[in-house]
């Protein structure tokens, strides 16, 4: 059975597959280009994905401290302090 880190890759591959076969059936190049340019335009993935991770450690820290976050996700206290700082900045 698929995790959901699994299925999101899988959303992720899929998506990236068709927007890349869509852009290739663009037979002028000039305005394969522009269309190009503006999908780059869209905001991050990676932006949104890490203010669901900064998002679910908040939830972790509710009642926790930093120490006991960090053991719970394998990471140390700084990254767990970077992740919630990153996630401040984001929002």
């Amino acid at each position: 059975m698929p995790t959901p880190a699994d299925r999101i890759h899988q959303h992720i591959t899929t998506a990236a597959a068709a927007i890349t076969a869509e852009l290739a059936a663009i037979t002028d190049p000039i305005e394969r280009e522009k269309t190009a340019r503006e999908a780059l335009k869209i905001p991050d993935l990676t932006t949104a994905i890490r203010i669901q991770r900064a998002q679910a450690v908040e939830e972790l820290k509710a009642g926790r401290t930093l120490r006991e976050v960090a053991a719970l996700l394998k990471v140390s206290t700084g990254r767990v302090d970077q992740i919630l700082k990153e996630g401040r900045a984001l929002q």
